[in-house]
């Protein structure tokens, strides 16, 4: 019935009879077995039924388990089935038979090895796969796998790693083989299909042998049987690129990075020497195959290797290394970049042949031509300290080269950052520079300091964000570095170099007012600006020199205010130590005194014209000028007025050149008669008025009366009215004090001007502040006899209305009540004889109500002040002449300078207590009346 005639009905039916029969008495068949495993191996036609076969022999062997009396033919029919019916049920079988079997499949283990790769590389069905595994894994275990069949075996497994699902299950695997005697043969095999020409198009079989080998000798489960060191299959790996393949190249980038992270220190140069090979054949696959995941993972490479070498864990070559790194440096991060900028740097200098040009081909590269802010100024820093340090050998040729070309256009640089940095390196330089090259890093500093400083936007950065930096503060930089240049210069040659310093900074100044400049920035830099201008001073030699911000005034050998030449002031000279300066101006020390012109080396006009240099105050003169008239910044316009009258002391300093003071005057009375001047300031702090403007302006106009030979008759007195017109305001005390200046500076005008004025001061209020102020300018009046020798009656009773409300004790300390006695004595005997005896009872009648009232606790406050409106409506009614006689004469003007001892304090100094204070007043009182009555 099992004949190929039968239909195959037949034959299921016969094929299910002997399942059964084996099922049901397969303990008791014995022989039998055998003849039932004869039907199923020549059961024809062999290529049929196999499904119905395989399960009365999976019966007849209990799953490949059991082959009693089968032994001699079982590895015969295991071929044969294999060649017609390899499914994932006879594999199961079979890895029972390979189990329980292994010595009756000896002979054709390797032929079942090969068909059983076969199986895998051909086909797709995960189901024979894995069984397919599973057999080659029992051949491992229970038998001895041929090295015949090695190779096709490691290929299978090379090629199946590649499916996920059964990476690991090939990996133990492969790591079994690995461990067997055939691992190190396993291990070149791989590497030369990694090396062989005939394997670089199959990427699987590539990747997969990367990956064996890098796991099995560096991996986290490596072998320690393998002798195999990463010097031995680098070189595979290197080969296995030749063919750019993205999925090859993945794995051999995770591999290495591997290798490197977890024994990176212990390589060695030429195992190093690979890995770079291997890195740049990386670096030019991801260029041609544009991969950004594979991009990625060579990046991260690379940071491996520069984690590495700064750890000093890296023995490869470093110049190689960063040859590398450079390639990618504009796809590098920053820090990557900055390492690699810092290596650079050591091998930038003098004893390394073409320094220069390698300095300049980095700042060509990372500077110029590069974008990121960090980096840019990372080489900024680089060029400075090579700069720093090889300053006085190769200061020329390394601006040539370096600075000037790489660092003319940074005016124009757009990032604020850069620019500033850079500007500063160019401040200090040039402050140290003492060639022809000087001009060329000062037209670079300009371009800087010349551009806009307009606001951007509505607000300004610095205004909207307190934390974010202004977009012009590179223009501060380059200010405040030029004044630091001027600062050095000053004292150094050539001086043409100050003088082109100064120059730049008068003209910076007239280019802010010219274009209304008026951000916070800007007024920053005036101030700046403008404090050291009114810091500038001269000496007796007319020599130029600086306050320091400690305190300390150096004259320049080289740099002088005015045109004339060093020999005219060095023979008008006086003798060492009688050298007087100029009014208000600090007596030069011996250190400073002597000038090249004194040496006694005799100088010619020629050289000494070139060793001097004329620095003439009128271009910051007309500045301030300009200042005083436009500013509108109140904290700028205050730091000019506050320090104007410190150096107008220094005369020789504004008289040396075309200085207009009237010009000067004019503008500060302006200033004190502008109504509108407030609206006109900025940033003023709260509460601000026209007052604070005036207070601020009247000192200057103090300091100005001692150039009055240097004003006009009219401004003169313009300057007199401007004050006058300032005693009703708050500044009344500091007009005061400039109205004393001017009745000794200019008494031509003040005798025209005193008496009006007299009568003006009158309407003051007696109070604490102006007491000072008025005795003084009354006690100053009476000792110019010439200025008064006109007034009528009407000003002598306003002096004393003027003094006898400060003789109050009550109200002011011991100084000034004394003052006012003094300056009632004084007035008193000074006034013409007809004038006394209608003085007397005004005079008395004052003391009286001033000086001794207070004394009485019961009186309230409106009785012990008078105002001084009533003092004025109680002149004399008539002025009798008195007639003396002459011998009378006499003793009056004895009593009188009795009672002037009395006031001017003589008795002061005598005085230790409250008792005897009250003592000095009554006697004083008593003194003055006796003076008056006589």
């Amino acid at each position: 019935m099992l004949t190929p005639e039968q239909p195959p009905e037949a034959r299921h039916a016969v094929l299910l009879l002997l399942r059964a029969v084996i099922q049901g008495q397969g303990e008791c068949l014995g022989p039998l077995r055998a003849f039932f495993f004869k039907v199923i191996r020549d059961y024809q036609p062999s290529n049929e039924d196999l499904s119905d076969r395989l399960e009365v022999f999976k019966a007849l062997t209990e799953n490949g388990k059991d082959i009693t009396y089968l032994e001699e033919d079982i590895a015969g029919f295991v071929l044969l089935w294999m060649d017609i019916g390899l499914t994932a049920d006879f594999l199961h079988v079979l890895v029972n038979l390979v189990k329980f079997n292994s010595c009756y499949l000896d002979q054709n283990v390797s032929v079942m090895v090969q068909k059983i790769c076969l199986l895998c590389n051909r086909t797709t069905a995960s189901t024979d796969i894995e069984m397919a595994l599973q057999v080659l894994d029992a051949v491992v275990c229970y038998n001895c796998l041929p090295s015949d069949s090695l190779t096709v075996f490691i290929i299978t497994l090379c090629r199946t790693v590649n499916v996920k699902e059964f990476c690991e299950s090939c990996w133990k695997l492969m790591r079994k083989v690995l461990g067997t005697h055939l691992g190190h043969s396993a291990i070149y095999t791989m590497c030369r299909i990694m090396e062989e020409r005939a394997y670089m198009e199959d990427s699987p079989l590539l990747r997969g042998a990367v990956f064996f080998v890098g796991m099995a000798l560096w991996g986290a489960h490596r072998l320690p049987a393998l002798k195999n060191t990463p010097t031995l299959v680098l070189p595979s790996f290197y080969k296995a690129m030749w063919c750019a393949n993205e999925m090859v190249s993945y794995e051999i980038v995770l591999s290495i990075t591997r290798l490197i992270k977890k024994y990176g220190k212990e390589l060695q140069v030429v195992t190093w020497d690979i890995l770079l090979g291997i890195i740049e054949r990386l670096l030019q696959q991801i260029q041609s195959i544009g991969s950004a995941e594979l991009k990625s993972i060579v990046f991260e490479l690379l940071t491996t290797v520069e984690e590495l070498y700064e750890q000093n864990g890296f023995h490869g070559s470093s110049d190689k290394f960063f040859s590398l790194v450079e390639k990618c440096a504009d796809k590098r991060p920053d820090a990557s970049v900055l390492t690699l900028i810092s290596y650079r740097a050591q091998s930038i200098q003098p004893a390394k042949d073409g320094w220069i040009q390698s300095l300049h081909r980095l700042m060509e590269k990372f500077f110029r031509n590069e974008s990121r802010s960090v980096i840019r100024i990372k080489v900024l820093h680089i060029l400075s300290f090579v700069l720093s340090t090889n300053r006085q050998l190769y200061e020329e040729e390394l601006i040539e080269v370096v600075v000037v070309p790489q660092l003319s256009g940074i005016a124009e640089d757009r990032d604020l950052a850069v620019r500033r940095q850079a500007t500063q390196l160019l401040v200090d330089l040039a402050e140290s520079c003492s060639t022809h090259h000087f001009t060329s890093l000062l037209d670079i500093i300009q371009r800087v300091a010349s551009r806009s400083l307009v606001c951007p936007g509505p607000l300004e950065v610095s205004e909207r964000d307190p934390t974010a930096e202004s977009p012009m503060e590179d223009v501060r930089t380059a200010i405040r570095g030029l004044l630091e240049i001027l600062q050095s210069k000053l004292y150094s040659l050539p001086a043409s170099h100050a003088s082109r310093v100064y120059e730049m900074l008068i003209g910076h100044l007239q280019l802010h007012y010219k274009s209304k400049y008026s951000s916070a920035v800007a007024c920053s830099i005036r101030l700046q600006v403008f404090d050291f201008l009114l810091m500038m001073r001269t000496d007796s030699l007319h020599r130029l020199g600086f306050l320091s911000k400690d305190g300390v005034l150096r004259f320049s050998p080289y740099c002088h205010c005015d045109t004339g030449e060093p020999e005219k002031r060095g023979s008008e000279k006086k003798p060492a130590g009688s050298v007087s300066p100029p009014a208000g101006s600090p007596a030069p020390s011996s250190s400073t005194t002597t000038t090249p012109s004194s040496s006694s080396t005799t100088t010619t006009p020629s050289s000494s014209s070139i060793r001097t240099a004329c620095l003439p105050y009128s271009p910051a003169f007309n500045v301030l000028l300009q200042c005083l008239q436009m500013e509108t910044d109140w904290k700028v316009l205050k730091l000019v007025l506050d320090k104007m009258p410190w150096t107008l002391q220094y005369k020789v300093l504004l008289l040396s050149s075309p200085c207009s003071i009237d010009h000067l005057c004019s503008t500060l009375c302006s200033m004190v008669t502008d109504r509108l001047i407030s609206e006109r300031l900025k940033k003023t702090p709260d509460g601000f008025s026209r007052t604070d403007v005036q207070l601020a302006v009247v000192p200057v106009l103090t300091a100005i009366t001692s150039y009055h030979n240097y004003l006009e008759q009219a401004r003169q007195r313009e300057l007199v009215q401007c004050l006058e017109a300032g005693l009703i305001y708050r500044c009344a005390k500091q007009c005061v004090v400039a109205l004393t200046m001017c009745t000794v500076e200019m008494p031509d005008i003040m005798i025209k001007l005193l008496p009006a004025l007299i009568v003006k001061l009158t309407h003051i209020s007696a109070t604490v502040a102006m007491a000072s102020p008025m005795l003084e300018f009354l006690s100053t009046l009476v000792r110019l006899p010439h200025l008064y020798a006109y007034f009528v009656a009407e000003q002598y009773v306003s002096v004393f209305a003027i003094s006898l409300p400060y003789t109050n004790p009550s109200k002011f300390n011991q100084y000034i009540v004394s003052l006012a006695h003094h300056v009632i004595s004084m007035w008193f005997i000074r006034c013409r004889l007809t004038f006394r005896k209608d003085f007397v009872q005004y005079i008395t009648k004052g003391l009286r109500s001033n000086a001794l009232m207070p004394f009485d606790d019961t009186q309230d406050t409106q009785s012990s002040f008078r105002a001084r409106s009533t003092s004025l409506n109680e002149r004399p009614k008539s002025l009798r002449a008195a007639k003396m006689a002459k011998a009378h004469q006499q003793q009056q003007q004895v009593s009188m300078a009795a009672g002037v001892a009395a006031s001017s304090g003589s008795p002061v100094k005598e005085l230790r207590d409250l008792s005897a204070m009250d003592a000095f007043r009554s006697r004083s009182i008593s003194v003055s009346e006796h003076a008056v009555r006589r």
